[in-house]
């Protein structure tokens, strides 16, 4: 697939995906309409598309903020979002223009980034059956992440991946096959970690259970290693979000509660000289609380 531009991760809000799920319905029943009646009657007492609307809202949270949410997933998600992408792909050419009125990948993206999620959750040996109460888990896994998945996941185009590669700073290799190019789910990870818009992966199932059992905390690292601790206090408190829209918190155990909400974490953190400067999260560690709460 991945026709269509993939969409940033900042317009895959709650408000993005229902206006495109209503799009999207609108434009089928159109099409229904017209080959019973010859005529539309789409915009007339229709329901809202509720079931689809959950659909890419539970794929979204998995895939691009990578969010494991107890009992936030249905066994056959990940094929059935698949149905819906051809069908944005469909009406997304210029045949369909008249009556689609979205030239996005809105399904797409959220699509090729959940699956890549998959590939690397599973591949750490996420319970699926546990977290999710799910009847079974077994899903298409390969060990490998697609190009359009890594750039999906990334929050990156296609294009900008393939530059990567092309001028030597991806650090993996790539297998082409039936004219698609495939990296291991390994060495994924680990470029991954390296990009500033990747959001990691939060398991909010065993956060409490690790915790009580064995005295730690789970935080954001950033990719100099840096995590957040006590000593990211400031005068104000722990200062938390995208630079222009922080917010303060008193306490530490609030702070990270926002950080673990966020689409992707970012906080002050002092450096060498002091200095409080933002970083992003590049993975969650869980870490002994006594190396966390230092003051």
């Amino acid at each position: 697939m991945a026709s269509n531009k993939l969409i940033k991760h900042k317009a895959l809000t709650d408000i993005d995906i229902i206006k495109e799920a209503k799009e999207l319905q609108k434009s089928h029943l159109i099409l229904g309409d017209w080959m019973i009646n010859g005529i539309s009657h789409a915009d007339e007492n229709t329901s809202e598309p509720e079931e689809l609307i959950h659909l890419l809202i539970r794929q979204r949270n998995f895939g691009v903020l990578g969010k494991l949410i107890e009992g936030e997933m249905l066994s056959d998600d990940f094929e059935t979002i698949k149905d819906y992408c051809l069908l944005e792909e469909l009406y997304s050419t210029k045949l369909h223009s008249t009556f689609f009125h979205h030239e996005n990948a809105i399904i797409e993206t959220i699509m090729l980034a959940a699956k890549a999620r998959l590939e690397i959750v599973m591949s750490e040996g996420a319970d699926f059956k546990k977290i999710y109460d799910l009847e079974n888990d077994n899903f298409d896994i390969s060990g490998e992440i697609e190009l359009n998945e890594l750039a999906a996941i990334a929050d990156m185009s296609l294009q900008s991946v393939r530059n990567h590669i092309s001028q030597g700073k991806a650090g993996f290799n790539i297998e082409q096959r039936q004219g698609k190019f495939y990296v291991s789910v390994d060495e994924a990870k680990l470029w991954l970690k390296q990009r500033n818009s990747f959001k990691p992966t939060i398991n909010f199932m065993e956060v409490d259970f690790r915790e009580l059992k064995d005295g730690v905390l789970l935080v954001p690292v950033a990719k100099d290693g840096s995590y957040f601790n006590s000593d990211c206090r400031m005068a104000k408190g722990y200062q938390v979000g995208d630079k222009g829209n922080e917010t303060h918190f008193n306490d530490f155990n609030s702070a990270r509660d926002h950080l673990m909400m966020m689409p992707l974490a970012r906080w002050r953190r002092p450096n060498a000289s002091n200095n409080f400067g933002i970083v992003s999260a590049s993975e969650w560690k869980f870490i002994p609380k006594d190396k966390v709460l230092t003051k």
